[in-house]
């Protein structure tokens, strides 16, 4: 990877697998923009890019994903990165009071994130298994209560968490629980069919047609990776 090319149109780096830039990405995908992806050669052991990328000046952290735009922008951070285009592609609300509402819903989805990332990722693998069934039998279920009284307090127009269009927070709930479906069988059943609103929420993203089109491109080399 050529670190130090000039950036012509926008582009996002990250590992070759679905994780932090994915919200980023979804969004300029359904946006239509013209971007370009780079995936990192290798992880967890992606040294040789990091140095090149950190003697580059771009990674601010150390981390990536990293956004790149072609007036000079450069951003680390996933959350930067997702307010950034959520502003800018029009993933924020309608106005500031509808942005506010939303960056709280995505705030929970943080917390549903953190919740679920011990179970999932963390947990040795001879107690995965239990963890795993705690996760969708009581953890989860409490979460996503939750975002099933803002969807119903929203009207569940189209099946969005605030407003009547697509927010980077529906996005990031998406991704979330799209991560635990392929980690953990059978609980798209068991929470979907528990929450009504959520489900619609999940199988609305699922059904756009530039989302749908870049899920049945199948990009990446694993699918249930969140490094």
């Amino acid at each position: 990877m050529n670190t130090t090319s000039p950036v012509t149109k926008p582009t996002l780096t990250y590992f070759n697998v679905i994780g932090r830039a994915e919200v980023a990405r979804l969004m300029l995908e359904d946006a239509g923009a013209d971007y370009h992806f780079v995936p990192v050669a290798n992880w967890p052991d992606w040294s040789d890019d990091k140095a090149r990328l950190t003697a580059a000046g771009k990674l601010a952290f150390g981390q990536v994903p990293l956004y790149e735009e072609p007036d000079g922008l450069t951003l680390v951070q996933s959350g930067a990165i997702a307010r950034h285009l959520a502003r800018k592609l029009g993933f924020n609300g309608a106005d500031a009071h509808e942005e506010a509402l939303i960056d709280q819903a995505n705030e929970g989805v943080v917390d549903t994130i953190t919740a679920m990332a011990e179970p999932i990722f963390r947990t040795p693998a001879a107690l995965q298994t239990e963890a795993k069934q705690k996760l969708v039998r009581e953890t989860l279920p409490a979460h996503l209560a939750m975002f099933e009284k803002l969807l119903e307090k929203n009207g569940n127009k189209g099946a969005f968490l605030v407003g009547a269009k697509l927010s980077y927070a529906d996005l990031n709930l998406w991704v979330a629980l799209e991560l635990v479906f392929a980690r953990v069988e059978g609980s798209r059943d068991a929470l979907l069919g528990a929450f009504p609103a959520v489900k619609k929420l999940i199988e609305s993203v699922s059904g756009r047609e530039r989302i749908k089109a870049y899920i049945a491109r199948d990009v990446y080399t694993t699918k249930t990776g969140q490094p």
